[in-house]
Protein backbone atom coordinates (compact mmCIF):
# COMPACT_ATOMS: atom_id res chain seq x y z
CA UNK A 1 0.00 0.00 0.00
CA UNK A 2 1.50 3.44 -1.10
CA UNK A 3 1.05 5.53 2.09
CA UNK A 4 2.07 9.03 1.59
CA UNK A 5 2.74 11.52 4.49
CA UNK A 6 1.55 15.37 5.17
CA UNK A 7 2.77 17.47 7.48
CA UNK A 8 1.57 20.90 7.57
CA UNK A 9 3.67 23.75 8.94
CA UNK A 10 3.15 27.46 9.66
CA UNK A 11 5.97 29.87 8.93
CA UNK A 12 7.99 29.90 11.80
CA UNK A 13 7.70 33.55 12.70
CA UNK A 14 3.84 32.73 12.93
CA UNK A 15 4.43 29.48 14.70
CA UNK A 16 3.14 29.21 18.39
CA UNK A 17 1.57 32.47 18.85
CA UNK A 18 -0.26 31.49 22.09
CA UNK A 19 3.23 30.45 23.23
CA UNK A 20 4.27 34.97 22.83
CA UNK A 21 3.81 35.53 27.08
CA UNK A 22 6.14 32.84 27.62
CA UNK A 23 8.54 33.11 24.73
CA UNK A 24 10.41 35.51 22.91
CA UNK A 25 10.00 35.24 19.02
CA UNK A 26 12.76 33.27 17.58
CA UNK A 27 12.70 30.94 20.86
CA UNK A 28 9.28 30.07 19.72
CA UNK A 29 10.58 29.51 15.60
CA UNK A 30 13.04 27.32 17.40
CA UNK A 31 10.69 25.35 19.26
CA UNK A 32 8.48 24.91 16.45
CA UNK A 33 11.60 23.52 14.19
CA UNK A 34 12.67 21.14 16.71
CA UNK A 35 8.65 19.58 17.01
CA UNK A 36 8.47 19.43 12.90
CA UNK A 37 11.68 17.75 13.44
CA UNK A 38 11.44 15.38 15.43
CA UNK A 39 7.71 14.47 13.92
CA UNK A 40 9.92 14.01 10.84
CA UNK A 41 12.35 11.74 12.06
CA UNK A 42 9.71 9.55 13.57
CA UNK A 43 7.54 9.11 10.07
CA UNK A 44 10.79 8.40 8.33
CA UNK A 45 12.30 5.79 10.77
CA UNK A 46 8.68 4.13 11.06
CA UNK A 47 9.12 2.53 7.36
CA UNK A 48 5.66 2.30 6.70
CA UNK A 49 5.09 5.47 4.39
CA UNK A 50 6.66 5.93 0.74
CA UNK A 51 6.51 9.97 0.40
CA UNK A 52 6.47 12.18 2.84
CA UNK A 53 5.42 16.21 2.31
CA UNK A 54 5.59 19.33 4.18
CA UNK A 55 2.75 21.79 3.21
CA UNK A 56 3.47 25.42 4.57
CA UNK A 57 3.01 28.97 3.14
CA UNK A 58 6.59 30.14 4.92
CA UNK A 59 9.87 30.30 2.11
CA UNK A 60 11.68 29.71 5.41
CA UNK A 61 9.82 26.00 6.34
CA UNK A 62 9.83 24.73 2.70
CA UNK A 63 13.51 25.73 2.44
CA UNK A 64 14.01 24.03 5.83
CA UNK A 65 11.91 20.73 4.48
CA UNK A 66 14.26 20.45 1.18
CA UNK A 67 16.92 20.30 3.29
CA UNK A 68 15.46 17.95 5.43
CA UNK A 69 15.02 15.63 2.38
CA UNK A 70 11.29 15.68 1.65
CA UNK A 71 8.88 17.46 -0.50
CA UNK A 72 8.33 21.08 -0.16
CA UNK A 73 4.72 22.07 -1.09
CA UNK A 74 4.26 26.03 -1.24
CA UNK A 75 0.38 26.55 0.39
CA UNK A 76 -1.38 28.63 -1.82
CA UNK A 77 -4.00 30.34 0.40
CA UNK A 78 -5.92 29.83 3.37
CA UNK A 79 -5.89 27.87 6.36
CA UNK A 80 -4.75 24.69 7.57
CA UNK A 81 -7.70 22.92 6.17
CA UNK A 82 -7.49 24.58 3.12
CA UNK A 83 -3.25 23.74 2.71
CA UNK A 84 -4.43 19.88 3.61
CA UNK A 85 -6.52 19.58 0.55
CA UNK A 86 -4.22 20.71 -1.46
CA UNK A 87 -1.83 18.47 -0.25
CA UNK A 88 -4.21 16.20 -0.89
CA UNK A 89 -4.58 16.44 -4.21
CA UNK A 90 -0.78 16.28 -4.58
CA UNK A 91 -0.39 12.88 -2.90
CA UNK A 92 -3.30 11.77 -5.41
CA UNK A 93 -1.65 12.34 -7.69
CA UNK A 94 1.67 10.67 -6.87
CA UNK A 95 -0.86 7.72 -6.63
CA UNK A 96 -1.55 7.71 -3.24
CA UNK A 97 -3.60 4.43 -1.63
CA UNK A 98 -3.57 6.08 1.97
CA UNK A 99 -2.68 9.57 3.48
CA UNK A 100 -1.14 10.31 6.55
CA UNK A 101 -1.72 13.94 8.15
CA UNK A 102 0.51 14.48 11.29
CA UNK A 103 0.58 17.76 12.81
CA UNK A 104 3.69 19.03 13.63
CA UNK A 105 4.08 19.78 17.14
CA UNK A 106 4.39 16.35 18.13
CA UNK A 107 7.53 16.22 19.99
CA UNK A 108 7.13 13.07 21.58
CA UNK A 109 5.69 10.75 18.57
CA UNK A 110 7.90 7.48 18.33
CA UNK A 111 8.42 5.83 14.85
CA UNK A 112 6.82 2.56 16.63
CA UNK A 113 3.75 4.69 17.02
CA UNK A 114 3.68 5.69 13.36
CA UNK A 115 3.64 2.54 12.88
CA UNK A 116 0.99 1.12 14.69
CA UNK A 117 -0.85 4.16 13.29
CA UNK A 118 -0.69 3.39 10.19
CA UNK A 119 -1.51 -0.38 10.61
CA UNK A 120 -4.73 -0.08 12.02
CA UNK A 121 -6.35 0.53 8.67
CA UNK A 122 -8.43 -2.61 8.00
CA UNK A 123 -6.60 -5.84 6.64
CA UNK A 124 -8.50 -5.55 3.53
CA UNK A 125 -6.61 -3.06 1.08
CA UNK A 126 -9.75 -2.17 -0.90
CA UNK A 127 -11.88 -1.45 2.60
CA UNK A 128 -11.96 2.19 3.34
CA UNK A 129 -10.88 3.26 6.46
CA UNK A 130 -10.09 6.42 8.71
CA UNK A 131 -8.34 6.16 11.77
CA UNK A 132 -8.35 9.23 14.11
CA UNK A 133 -5.62 10.35 16.47
CA UNK A 134 -6.87 12.75 19.14
CA UNK A 135 -5.38 15.36 21.64
CA UNK A 136 -4.75 14.05 25.14
CA UNK A 137 -8.25 16.78 26.22
CA UNK A 138 -9.92 14.52 23.90
CA UNK A 139 -11.13 17.50 21.50
CA UNK A 140 -8.60 17.78 18.76
CA UNK A 141 -6.93 15.65 16.13
CA UNK A 142 -3.57 15.65 15.88
CA UNK A 143 -3.31 12.92 13.00
CA UNK A 144 -5.87 11.54 10.50
CA UNK A 145 -5.31 8.57 8.46
CA UNK A 146 -7.56 7.89 5.28
CA UNK A 147 -7.74 5.20 2.71
CA UNK A 148 -8.74 6.44 0.71
CA UNK A 149 -7.02 9.92 0.54
CA UNK A 150 -9.93 11.30 -1.18
CA UNK A 151 -12.54 10.16 1.83
CA UNK A 152 -13.20 12.58 4.64
CA UNK A 153 -13.34 16.49 4.54
CA UNK A 154 -10.48 18.01 6.81
CA UNK A 155 -12.22 19.66 10.08
CA UNK A 156 -9.49 20.98 11.97
CA UNK A 157 -9.99 23.38 14.22
CA UNK A 158 -12.23 23.76 17.61
CA UNK A 159 -13.88 20.62 18.81
CA UNK A 160 -11.98 19.30 15.42
CA UNK A 161 -12.28 15.73 17.19
CA UNK A 162 -16.01 15.41 16.98
CA UNK A 163 -16.52 17.20 13.57
CA UNK A 164 -14.08 14.44 12.14
CA UNK A 165 -16.33 11.71 13.73
CA UNK A 166 -19.70 12.91 12.32
CA UNK A 167 -18.44 13.62 8.56
CA UNK A 168 -16.75 10.38 8.58
CA UNK A 169 -20.60 8.93 9.86
CA UNK A 170 -22.32 10.87 7.17
CA UNK A 171 -19.98 8.91 4.48
CA UNK A 172 -20.92 5.67 6.27
CA UNK A 173 -17.46 5.36 7.88
CA UNK A 174 -17.45 4.74 11.71
CA UNK A 175 -13.76 5.62 12.41
CA UNK A 176 -11.00 4.08 14.81
CA UNK A 177 -9.55 5.71 17.16
CA UNK A 178 -5.31 5.53 17.73
CA UNK A 179 -4.13 6.40 21.10
CA UNK A 180 -0.87 6.97 21.83
CA UNK A 181 1.52 8.80 24.34
CA UNK A 182 2.91 10.46 21.01
CA UNK A 183 -0.03 11.67 18.84
CA UNK A 184 -1.75 12.55 21.69
CA UNK A 185 1.09 15.12 23.49
CA UNK A 186 0.80 17.96 21.36
CA UNK A 187 2.28 21.81 22.54
CA UNK A 188 -0.54 24.67 22.83
CA UNK A 189 0.43 26.26 26.47
CA UNK A 190 2.51 27.43 28.52
CA UNK A 191 2.14 24.23 30.91
CA UNK A 192 3.28 22.17 27.69
CA UNK A 193 6.39 24.42 27.39
CA UNK A 194 7.15 23.55 31.17
CA UNK A 195 6.56 19.61 30.47
CA UNK A 196 9.26 19.95 27.71
CA UNK A 197 11.56 22.17 30.11
CA UNK A 198 11.33 20.18 33.25
CA UNK A 199 11.55 16.71 31.65
CA UNK A 200 14.97 18.13 29.81
CA UNK A 201 13.25 17.31 26.65
CA UNK A 202 14.16 21.09 25.08
CA UNK A 203 15.37 24.45 26.00
CA UNK A 204 15.81 27.84 24.54
CA UNK A 205 18.48 28.89 22.31
CA UNK A 206 19.42 24.81 21.44
CA UNK A 207 19.89 23.70 18.23
CA UNK A 208 16.69 23.26 16.44
CA UNK A 209 16.97 19.43 15.57
CA UNK A 210 19.67 19.03 19.01
CA UNK A 211 18.09 17.56 22.32
CA UNK A 212 20.12 18.84 24.88
CA UNK A 213 20.16 19.01 29.07
CA UNK A 214 17.24 21.87 29.88
CA UNK A 215 18.51 25.29 30.92
CA UNK A 216 16.06 27.61 31.93
CA UNK A 217 17.24 30.25 29.09
CA UNK A 218 15.74 33.06 28.84
CA UNK A 219 12.21 31.65 28.90
CA UNK A 220 9.78 33.15 30.99
CA UNK A 221 8.24 30.55 32.83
Amino acid sequence: MKTVALIPLNSWSASKSRLRGVLYAPERAALARWMAGRVLDAVRDSHTVTAVAVISPGKDVLTWAQMYDVTALRQDQGGLNEGLEQGRRWAMEQGAEALLVLLGDLPHLKPREVASFVAMLPANPDAPGLVIAPDRRERGTNGLLLRPPSGVPFAFGDDSLARHKENALQLGLTPAIFDSNGTSRDIDTPADVRGLLNGGHWSPGQPADVAVPVTRGRARL
